[in-house]
C-alpha cells in the first residue's frame, strides 16, 4: 500500500494534474492527499484578513471572481463530460466562501474559508480521475483526521478504504480535519506533509512518497546557494533535523509518525517523475561525514540575566514553564552562571512571555535572527569536527552555538542579514572538492 502526497504547485495547472494522474496511476497509489492549487490558500486567507477587517466586500468580491476564473479556466482545461459537475462545485465553493466572509464569525469563519481550497482541489481531481476510467473515489479527510491533539481515526479511515486493493484510488485532502470543536479546522501550513505521514502510518502502508518541484532533499539550500546536489538516501533522525531547522521541503512533523511504524518516505519530484529523488528510512547511511544545511529565519532570541540563577536549583524550570504556559517551544538554548539564552519562532505571545519572565530578572529581546544548522555523522568521540565548522563559517558572526544535544546537528544563530553568506561558507569548506 503506498501512500502520496501532491503539493500545491505539483496540483497548480491543468497540465500538472495529467501528470499527477499519471504518477498516481504508475505507482498504484491506495490513497493521494492533495494540497489546494498553487495560491489558493493565501488568496483565501487573504479574504479572510479582509473579513475580519470588515467593509472590504470590493475587494473580497475580487478576489473570489480571480479565484473562480483560475478553477473554471482549470475544469474546462482539464475534463469534458465533468465540466458541467466541476463548474457547479466551483461556484457552490464560491458562494461559500462569500457567505463565511459576509457573516464573518473570527477564527471559525477563517478556518472554513481557508479550508476551501483542498476541498475544491480534491473535487476537480477526482472527476478527472474517473474521467481516465480509473475508480476514483473522493474522501472527506475530516470524517477521520482530527487536530488539537492530532491523530487519525484508524478504523474509521481502513473502512473507508477497504477496496483499495481492488483498485480503487482514494483521493482525500492534505491539511484540513476536525477541530477539537468539531468543527472544520487546519493543521497549519505544510500540514499535507503530515497528513500523508499519519494516513499511512494509521495504514501501515509500505511507503509513504512526498511530491514537490524539486528532486529530492539537497544539501543545502538552493535558493541561495548554487552548486547544491539531491543526497539520495537518508535517516530519519537526519530528516527530522534539517526539516526542523529549515528545509523546506518537508514539514516538521512529517518525520515522527513514518519513524515509528518503519514507513520509508520518498521524496519525489513530480515535475521529474523519473528523478530518484530522496529516500528516509531507519538505515544508517554512510558516506560524507556532514549530511546537510538547512536555515531557519524568524528567529527572536531571548537572554535572561538573573544573579538568582547562580548555585541555585529550579530557576530553569521556572523559564521553562514560561514558555510552556503560552505554548511557545524552544529551539535553542545556553547557560552561563548567571544568564540564559534562548531562541523562538514565534513571536506572538513574547509580550506575555517577556512580562513574565521580567520577575526572575533582566531580559534582553533581540529579533531577526536566523539559525543555521548543519546535520551529519558528528560523533562526540572525534575531534576537530567543532573547529572544522568553526572555521568553515569564517568572518560571519555568531550569537549562539548549540552542540552537543545530539551527535546529529551542531546550530548556530547568526543575523538574518549574515544568513546567506553563511550558508555557502559552509557549503564551500564542508561540501567543497577538498572537503572530506
Amino acid at each position: 500500500m503506498k501512500v502520496l502526497k501532491f503539493g500545491g504547485t505539483s496540483v497548480g495547472s491543468a497540465a500538472n494534474m495529467r501528470r499527477v494522474a499519471d504518477i498516481i496511476v504508475r505507482e498504484g497509489a491506495s490513497v493521494t492527499v492533495l494540497s489546494a492549487m498553487s495560491g489558493t490558500t493565501d488568496t483565501l486567507q487573504r479574504i479572510a484578513s479582509f473579513a475580519a477587517a470588515g467593509g472590504c466586500e470590493e475587494e473580497i468580491a475580487l478576489l473570489l471572481a480571480g479565484l473562480k476564473r483560475k478553477y473554471v479556466r482549470c475544469a474546462g482545461e482539464l475534463l469534458s463530460d465533468g465540466y458541467a459537475d466541476a463548474s457547479a462545485a466551483v461556484e457552490r465553493t464560491m458562494e461559500r466562501v462569500a457567505a463565511e466572509a459576509a457573516a464573518y464569525a473570527g477564527e471559525v469563519s477563517q478556518r472554513t474559508i481557508i479550508a476551501q481550497g483542498e476541498l475544491l482541489t480534491t473535487a476537480l481531481f477526482t472527476l478527472y480521475m474517473k474521467e481516465r476510467g480509473c475508480r476514483a473515489e473522493l474522501l472527506h479527510a475530516p470524517a477521520f483526521m482530527y487536530g488539537g491533539e492530532v491523530r487519525v481515526d484508524g478504523g474509521v479511515l481502513r473502512q473507508s478504504v477497504a477496496d483499495a486493493a481492488r483498485g480503487v484510488y482514494y483521493i482525500t485532502q492534505g491539511f484540513i480535519c476536525t477541530g477539537p470543536d468539531g468543527r472544520l479546522d487546519n493543521l497549519g501550513r505544510g500540514g499535507s506533509d503530515y497528513s500523508a505521514a499519519l494516513i499511512g502510518a494509521a495504514l501501515g502502508a509500505g511507503e509513504v512518497q512526498i511530491w514537490t518541484d524539486i528532486d529530492g532533499m539537497h544539501n543545502n539550500d538552493p535558493r541561495y546557494v548554487e552548486g547544491t546536489f539531491p543526497i539520495r538516501r537518508m535517516n530519519f533522525d537526519e530528516a527530522a533535523e534539517l526539516a526542523y531547522f529549515g528545509a523546506k521541503i518537508l514539514h516538521p512533523s512529517t518525520i515522527q509518525p513514518c519513524k515509528d511504524r518503519g514507513i520509508p518516505v520518498l521524496l519525489k519530484n513530480s515535475m521529474a517523475p523519473d528523478a530518484p529523488g530522496t529516500v528516509i528510512s531507519d538505515a544508517e547511511v554512510g558516506g560524507h561525514v556532514y549530511r546537510a544545511v538547512a536555515a531557519k529565519d524568524g528567529i527572536t532570541a531571548v537572554r535572561i540575566y538573573s544573579a538568582r540563577m547562580l548555585m541555585a536549583y529550579g530557576f530553569l524550570r521556572r523559564v521553562f514553564e514560561v514558555f510552556e504556559k503560552y505554548r511557545t517551544p524552544i529551539d535553542m538554548i545556553t547557560t552561563s552562571e548567571v544568564a540564559v539564552s534562548l531562541t523562538v519562532d514565534s513571536d506572538c505571545r513574547l509580550p506575555e512571555i517577556i512580562a513574565e519572565l521580567s520577575e526572575l530578572g533582566t531580559v534582553e529581546v533581540d529579533t531577526g535572527n536566523s539559525i543555521v544548522c548543519i546535520v551529519g555523522r558528528l560523533d562526540h568521540a572525534e575531534h576537530g569536527r567543532a573547529r572544522e565548522i568553526m572555521e568553515a563559517a569564517g568572518d560571519v558572526p555568531l550569537k549562539m552555538i548549540s552542540y552537543g544535544a545530539s551527535h546529529r546537528s551542531i546550530a548556530l544563530l547568526t543575523d538574518t542579514r549574515n544568513r546567506t553568506r553563511l550558508l555557502r561558507n559552509l557549503n564551500d569548506k564542508l561540501f567543497g572538492k577538498d572537503a572530506e
